[in-house]
């Protein structure tokens, strides 16, 4: 199934993509469900198996608001920050960030590692690996820069509630130096 996703993955040059460029991001994202009309199909039925590994009291946001297809091109990164916690179209919490990783072949030399600095832990973008976090006050994450000659490629999609936030402050994602 991911390997149809990844048949189907759009070329840089997709008019799709939306360049997010600034000090603290380089990266293209699709906005909401707007993906490939090929990728389609094969995203939704990897959403749907995302959410296998979720506990019951969250909820998948399959309109994808700051989710869905994601691209970091030679050159790129995501520096440290803190995803948001409320989604201010409805109140809704989150609870979880995924990313699943799409390339089917990429070398550590590459960059691209995902580094979540509550735990330390670090993943390169390696083929069909699912990362999955709590969105707390303590879950600052980035991604290092990319040194490819592909664009890192990675499907991403959240888990939200109904729960009251534990900030409301927080609504959308804070970067760090």
């Amino acid at each position: 199934m991911l390997r149809a996703v990844w048949a189907t993955w759009p070329g840089t040059d997709w008019r799709g993509w939306h360049h997010y460029s600034g000090p603290d991001s380089e990266k293209w994202g699709t906005r909401g469900p707007h993906v490939t009309p090929a990728a389609s199909e094969a995203i939704r039925q990897m959403i749907d198996r995302i959410g296998d590994y979720v506990e019951h009291q969250a909820f998948p946001d399959l309109e994808l608001h700051g989710a869905g297809m994601h691209m970091i091109r030679s050159g790129g990164y995501l520096r440290s920050h803190l995803d948001s916690s409320i989604m201010e179209a409805t109140g809704w919490r989150r609870e979880y960030s995924c990313v699943l990783c799409v390339n089917p072949q990429w070398q550590d030399d590459w960059g691209g590692e995902f580094v979540l600095h509550e735990t330390g832990e670090s993943h390169f973008p390696k083929f069909n690996h699912l990362i999955m976090f709590e969105t707390t006050e303590a879950a600052l994450h980035e991604v290092k820069q990319v040194n490819a000659p592909v664009p890192r490629c990675t499907l991403s999609l959240f888990f939200w509630s109904l729960r009251k936030p534990a900030d409301e402050t927080r609504k959308t994602a804070r970067f760090t130096r």
